[in-house]
């Protein structure tokens, strides 16, 4: 018989506890539909759907003849023995000339194109090696901007033809080991 009191027990608490149970379930649905509806109100009445964004593009026109273009000067490996070691340097270097210069700047270099390739890696060969770790390559990049002065002169409004020198990858790795 006390047995029979321990199971009866046993189901009227289980049974309380599962109503109580119910009970929270409820309550959270009701929280998290009354939620769902929130937002949604919220989004309906701020304007729904995002609005069109416009803008407008500043500077030259890609057909303009003072637009710029890249033309790839060498991409070649260089070697450096400043620090005593073989160090070979693969570069990959960009010249931005406008589009107007573009035509007559393809052709010098192609007509010079061992010539430009040499005065390139003589300034890699001379660098020292801080100048080609630096991390904005400030030093090499002024002294290509330099060679390219001379080498593709100025235009009829006394501008130089090539308006920035650009360096991609300009990785060193020692060759001796």
């Amino acid at each position: 018989m006390a047995d029979d009191t321990k199971t009866d027990d046993a189901q009227a608490e289980g049974e309380s506890s599962s109503g109580g149970s119910k009970k929270i379930l409820l309550i959270v649905v009701a929280i998290m539909v009354l939620e769902t509806i929130g937002v949604g109100a919220f989004i309906f009445l701020s304007g729904g759907s995002p609005s069109v964004a416009e803008a407008d593009i500043i500077g030259d026109a890609a057909d303009s003849p003072d637009s710029l273009v890249e033309v790839q000067l060498v991409a070649e490996r260089f070697q450096n023995m400043h620090t005593g070691r073989v160090w070979q340097w693969e570069a990959e270097i960009y010249i931005k000339v406008r589009k107007k210069d573009q035509e007559r700047v393809t052709e010098e270099l192609e007509r010079r194109k061992a010539e430009i390739t040499a005065g390139v890696g003589e300034l890699i060969r001379k660098a020292t090696h801080s100048h080609l770790r630096e991390p904005e390559l400030q030093t090499l990049q002024r002294k290509l901007e330099a060679y390219m002065g001379d080498v593709f002169g100025v235009d009829a409004e006394n501008e130089t033809r090539v308006t920035k020198v650009l360096i991609p990858k300009l990785r060193g790795s020692p060759a001796d080991f």
